[in-house]
């Protein structure tokens, strides 16, 4: 399954409810407010790292809020081709706002 989380988890408790309720082979995408949960050396990308899941942060997002290159390395960027691409493969998906 493809969870979508798009609020920034310093302010709302979306991100913390999805990581409650996920599987070993569900991905996370993380759009919009909620890329801030990626960035290097803050709590969120600890806790995101212990899930053991796959991450993903869309770029055009880290692009508009000027935190593209404050990303975690354990998270993989994607741009809109890949958002796409997830979709597709996965055909159960589950938005968090």
């Amino acid at each position: 399954m493809l969870h979508t989380v798009t609020t920034s988890p310093f302010h709302t408790q979306s991100l913390q409810s999805c990581l409650r309720y996920i599987s070993q082979d569900d991905e996370i995408l993380l759009l919009q407010d909620a890329v801030f949960a990626g960035l290097r050396e803050n709590i969120w990308s600890k806790i995101i790292k212990i899930s053991g899941v796959k991450i993903y942060l869309l770029k055009e997002d880290l692009l508009a809020r000027g935190i593209v290159d404050k990303v975690d390395e354990s998270f993989e960027v994607i741009d809109y081709s890949g958002f796409v691409s997830l979709s597709v493969q996965h055909e159960a998906q589950m938005k968090w706002e």
